[in-house]
């Protein structure tokens, strides 16, 4: 490993010339009441023109019922997934609890979180009082908790099942609470006291208690458990009013506010109404794809809306046929995994496991889908858009020409491709993945050129500087390491700490560099910027190389900087320069180093610590700005940020949330557009707007 010399810079006056910005061209794929992950609770809002679903993709949503449009995504860093939800003062706000162990109370019209409430263990379910100005959290603490809305303030705790607590309801005018748990019992508590007034199992026993929900006027409730019963209690005396068998096992039942029936889900993929005096089963409806989980009636009693994995359906109750909403449901549910985008955003190129698109969008007929033999785990397009490369899990690379889509190069390797890279120049190719290393590939016959070797673990991200002769990569192995891609040699090496890097932004040609890792803090080696002379005088170089022997520190410091201002065409020169003196040597070594921004051991520093974690990067092909995913899963949006070299710093310019939760961006070569795959299985392109 070589020695780093700290050398001085040419500062060049303002980090900035423009604003840059990102505007939304369109979103592909939208369908009614898409979600990201798995729906967990569903209420109808007072209004019944609206419904609102939470979901274990850190999100909770608000739709018209009618059309099954997104009017508003609520979610908040590092919430997790998100369990029970509840409205409160007539529809204006609403209480979520969630896996962060918080439950939190949103302003429907804005998305703005108005007051935190903490467990000590997932919050689950949640019982509002009458008059709205306490409610009870259920969690993953054995506990129920009694809070005040409005000052947060715990007022009470519920102790006394064994395990989790998965669902409560109020009852008596709110003066009786009812718990169901993982610990296979009902349990009934006086609110004012916190004692436990009743226990209640059964033998065989209800198996896990999942949901409990009051009839109308309260004096009965309906549970349901992994016992394979949907089960009716006087809410006064516990004593069970009728059990009846489902299919098979049932996760979440609701009763009719007319009190005409009681719905319940079962995992044989039909929705139960039964009569709810007597239990009888009135009629069974048959859901679309998977089991349906959570349900609840729309205010009107007339439809039922159930959560199919991560979609919602809505049932008509008198003919159990499935309505479709303004927006229909998709054809396809769509997980896209990698994007490319074509120069102009001409053409946006899409990976859907094993098979990838060609979306054209001036000439949709020009539209084509291949399948490979593989999982599709990485995209690239060259510099001038003429080629596409497409790697897959089992270490198979194929690149193809964007006009006939003809095959012209077939590279093998051993392991997933997690990084791809087009040179700038000639028909070459960067890869990098499982195999711990990284290889240059002529694209023509599949010939490997050239190994970088060093790394002791996967590869997850790979970036080239603007000219092709710098290389980047990120590995498992928690190292940042640089090299040569003329000559192959490692350059440098940075060792993360208790961090694991995730994407790498490249920017300046190479000399900065932005790092984000599994944390809210960025982390980034920041330079400013050199003076680069258009001419290079040789006398003048040679001059200033003399200098660097100078006794006076301050002399060989200009002579340091007047070098690296004259910028890469100066490193020829002084790598030829012949010199017995050692101090000469490593000073010119340091110029050169300077030159590229060469990576040192302690080349980063935090430079910005955000609300949340900054996942995958990618970097503006004309090196201006850099983008970032922010948060995880449906809740994650864009962060675009720009270096500020004299602060050797990040500034944030603009947070972008398009609602639909971004996994993975790519720009188009060009640098006019950005794409991204989203978590809801949809695509997004924005412009780039330059000011």
């Amino acid at each position: 490993m070589q020695v780093f010399m700290c050398v001085c810079f040419l500062l060049l006056g303002s980090p900035w010339l423009g604003a840059i910005s990102l505007e939304e061209v369109e979103t592909s794929g939208v369908a009614s009441f898409q979600h990201a992950g798995s729906v967990s609770e569903i209420v109808c809002h007072p209004d019944g023109i609206h419904v609102l679903s939470s979901s274990r993709d850190e999100c909770v949503r608000l739709w018209e019922i009618k059309s099954g449009k997104l009017v508003r995504r609520y979610t908040a860093p590092g919430c997790g997934d998100m369990w029970g939800i509840r409205f409160l003062n007539k529809g204006k706000e609403f209480l979520a609890a969630s896996s962060s162990k918080n439950i939190f109370r949103f302003e429907v019209a804005t998305g703005k979180v108005l007051q935190k409430y903490q467990h000590s263990g997932t919050a689950y379910r949640l019982a509002v009082l009458p008059d709205e100005k306490t409610f009870v959290g259920t969690d993953g603490n054995n506990k129920a908790v009694l809070w005040e809305t409005g000052t947060g303030k715990k007022l009470r705790t519920f102790s006394g099942h064994t395990k989790d607590v998965y669902t409560a309801i109020v009852v008596n005018d709110g003066k009786t609470l009812i718990t169901g748990s993982e610990d296979e019992s009902i349990k009934q508590w006086d609110l004012e006291t916190g004692k436990c007034l009743k226990t209640i199992t059964d033998k065989p026993a209800y198996g896990d208690i999942f949901t409990l929900t009051p009839s109308p006027d309260k004096k009965q409730f309906v549970a349901v458990c992994d016992g394979g019963y949907a089960r009716v209690f006087d809410s006064v005396t516990l004593e069970e009013v009728w059990k009846t068998k489902l299919g098979e096992e049932g996760e979440v039942v609701a009763w009719a506010p007319d009190n005409s029936l009681i719905a319940s889900t079962s995992d044989d993929r039909n929705l139960y109404l039964f009569h709810p005096k007597t239990g009888k089963v009135v009629r069974k409806i048959k859901t679309a794809d998977n089991s349906h989980t959570p349900i609840t009636f729309t205010n009107d009693s007339k439809f039922i809306i159930s959560g199919g994995d991560s979609i919602l359906h809505i049932h008509n109750v008198e003919t159990g046929e499935r309505v479709e909403p303004g927006l229909g449901y998709p054809e396809e549910y769509y997980n896209y995994d990698h994007v490319a985008v074509g120069p102009g955003g001409s053409r946006v190129y899409v990976s859907d496991g094993s098979s990838w698109q060609v979306l054209d969008r001036e000439n949709p007929e020009a539209n084509r889908k291949f399948t490979e033999n593989q999982a599709v785990t990485a995209m690239a397009l060259s510099n001038d858009g003429e080629f596409i490369a497409v790697g897959g899990e089992r270490g198979r690379i194929k690149v193809r020409d964007t006009k006939e889509f003809e095959v012209v190069g077939l590279m093998s390797d051993k392991g997933s491709i997690n990084g791809l890279a087009f040179l700038p120049y000639g028909k070459r190719l960067i890869a990098g993945g499982e195999n711990k290393q990284v290889t240059l590939w002529a694209i023509e016959g599949g010939k490997r050129l050239r190994s970088f070797k060093g790394h002791t673990d996967e590869v997850v991200a790979l970036a080239l500087s603007k000219d092709g002769e710098q290389l980047v990569t990120l590995s498992s192995d928690r190292s940042v390491r640089t090299w040569s891609v003329a000559g192959g040699e490692e350059q440098a090496m940075f060792k993360l700490v208790n961090k694991r890097p995730r994407g790498i932004a490249y920017l300046d040609h190479g000399r900065s560099l932005v790092l984000s890792t599994d944390t809210n803090e960025v982390l980034g080696r920041i330079l400013p910027k050199i003076q680069v002379e258009e001419k290079v005088d040789k006398e003048m170089v040679f001059k200033w190389v003399n200098q660097l022997a100078d006794d006076q520190f301050l002399k060989r410091q200009e002579a340091m900087e007047a070098l690296a201002g004259f910028g890469k065409p100066v490193i020829p020169i002084v790598e030829g320069v012949e010199t017995e003196d050692p101090e000469v040597k490593l000073r010119l070594v340091g110029v050169r180093d300077a030159i590229r921004g060469s990576l040192a051991q302690n080349a980063f520093k935090k430079v910005a610590s955000l609300k949340d974690d900054l996942g995958v990067l990618a970097t503006d092909p004309l090196g201006e700005f850099w983008v970032g995913k922010l948060g995880g899963r449906g809740a994650s949006r864009i962060l675009v940020g720009e270096v500020d070299h004299e602060s050797e710093g990040v500034e944030i310019l603009q947070t972008l949330d398009n609602q639909h939760g971004c996994l993975q961006l790519s720009f188009s070569p060009d640098g006019s557009h950005l794409g991204t795959v989203n978590a809801d299985g949809t695509y997004s392109l924005f412009k780039v707007i330059r000011d």
